[in-house]
């Protein structure tokens, strides 16, 4: 993407196809979202062959909610305005901050945007529409923000291509969990024993990979059919079920001590959920907006569950103990 001759200097022109170096800097996104290649710079971009009267719209610097946009807004002339959100998506960068009215009165003063167009409308995200002081912009720049009826869609099949490096995220907390299964299982009156350790873990780590599973693959393309409900719930609901299949249905619990039983109730969903969670911030759009963070009710929730998990664990050693070897 490259500044034509002779133009204004400023802004960049792009087309509505894309090139081959755009397919593999969108792969390469894809792959790594925190890599350079997840970001596009920020700064005025020029959709094909706009001019003075053109509609501005206004986006994040995720390269994905760029590329969205761009497709959706194929045979479309017109200008875009890219925030500095540091590559996070739109939703992201607003319950971040970043996405914000002084960055928007910034990149407007920056990009010279009055001298390009004759017309003073900005088109924002509608995920922007509770973190912009529309008439602070409209004083600072003479600028009026509208917000767009509608997200550039976002469906299953594009949600599918984050899975893999989503995925890849969330196994790399697996090791650390499976260490933590076997030397619980492992710990008895006389220490830990690696025959105690694999004949009590097995359990516990068929469920932990149920809940990643459930979180990083199945909650995010069900949210992408069922925008409603919030992704750590779809998370959390197929925890469950999952947690239940292998529980009762395959007769995990057979091998569980009825504490450890309650625990994996309650720790399994609930990890399932935070894996979901944690995939908002490779969603240029999702079905919740964090306006501030991780609301305080889920954080109170979060905590209440460890007490009782830890709770639960600590009972199911103390019973098996009381039994003997």
């Amino acid at each position: 993407m490259t500044s034509a001759e002779g133009e204004m200097p400023g802004f960049i022109r792009v087309g509505h196809q894309w090139t081959t170096d755009a397919w593999w800097s969108a792969v390469r996104c894809r792959l790594g979202r925190f890599g350079p290649h997840s970001r596009i710079a920020s700064g005025l971009y020029a959709l094909g062959r706009p001019g003075s009267a053109s509609p501005v719209l206004v986006t994040a610097s995720y390269r994905l909610s760029f590329d969205l946009l761009r497709r959706e807004m194929g045979g479309t002339n017109c200008w875009i305005l890219v925030l500095d959100t540091r590559g996070l998506g739109v939703g992201s960068a607003a319950a971040s901050g970043l996405f914000n009215t002084d960055e928007l009165v910034t990149r407007v003063a920056a990009s010279r945007l009055a001298r390009v167009v004759d017309h003073r409308v900005l088109t924002l995200p509608a995920r922007a529409a509770g973190v912009i002081d529309a008439l602070l912009v409209a004083r600072a720049t003479g600028f009026e923000v509208r917000h767009a009826p509608e997200e550039p869609a976002f469906g299953v099949l594009d949600t599918l291509a984050l899975v893999p490096v989503e995925l890849g995220r969330s196994l790399m907390w697996y090791p650390g969990f499976a260490f933590a299964a076997l030397l619980y299982a492992g710990l008895g009156p006389g220490g830990v024993t690696l025959g105690r350790a694999f004949a009590g873990s097995w359990p516990l780590l068929l469920l932990g990979l149920s809940s990643v599973i459930c979180g990083s693959l199945l909650a995010p393309v069900f949210q992408a059919l069922v925008r409603r409900i919030p992704l750590w719930a779809h998370g959390a609901m197929f925890g469950c079920a999952a947690t239940a299949a292998l529980l009762e249905g395959a007769r995990l619990a057979d091998h569980v001590e009825k504490f450890l039983t309650a625990a994996c109730w309650l720790f399994f969903p609930a990890a399932a959920g935070f894996m979901a969670h944690r995939f908002i911030r490779a969603l240029p759009i999702s079905g919740e907006f964090p306006r501030a963070g991780t609301p305080r009710a889920l954080m109170l929730l979060a905590a209440a569950l460890g007490v009782l998990i830890v709770a639960a664990l600590v009972l199911s050693k103390l019973a098996l103990w009381r039994a003997g070897p």
